[in-house]
């Protein structure tokens, strides 16, 4: 599985260059997650994403320095600034998942619906007894 997920993490990295989208995977991910999150922190997204917070801090000090994220005062703890995509964000992020649509579309190719079908059962079933292990430690 691991495997899998590096050879499709390097064909979007190839793809990014290709059309000349200077981000790396990793700042896509951000990405995405605050479009679908948009109140989070700094704090909030190195959790979410089980990343060092210095490690995100990097990343979207990029973000912000392209335009694509912008931070804004929380309105219930004015101590806080949320990350917030600007529409040139919002704008790079859907050419991203257009290319990630791509790049899916190209490695499954020969995968019959059967086929998938039973490899999403299989992530489900992980992703369950994961889950199970999760509970036990918090």
């Amino acid at each position: 599985m691991a495997r899998s997920l590096q050879v499709f993490k390097n064909q979007m990295i190839s793809e990014f260059k290709d059309r000349k989208i200077e981000l790396s995977f990793e700042q896509f991910i951000i990405l995405h997650t605050l479009h679908s999150n948009c109140n989070l922190i700094q704090q909030d997204l190195a959790n979410y994403l089980q990343k060092d917070k210095s490690i995100i801090v990097r990343q979207i000090d990029c973000l912000l320095e392209n335009h694509y994220v912008v931070r804004h005062t929380n309105e219930s703890d004015k101590r806080k600034r949320n990350l917030i995509l600007t529409e040139d964000g919002i704008a790079v992020l859907k050419q991203m998942k257009a290319i990630a649509l791509e790049v899916s579309d190209k490695l499954l190719t020969g995968v019959t619906e059967n086929e998938l079908e039973s490899f999403r059962n299989v992530l489900k079933k992980i992703q369950e007894n994961g889950k199970l292990k999760e509970e036990l430690y918090n």
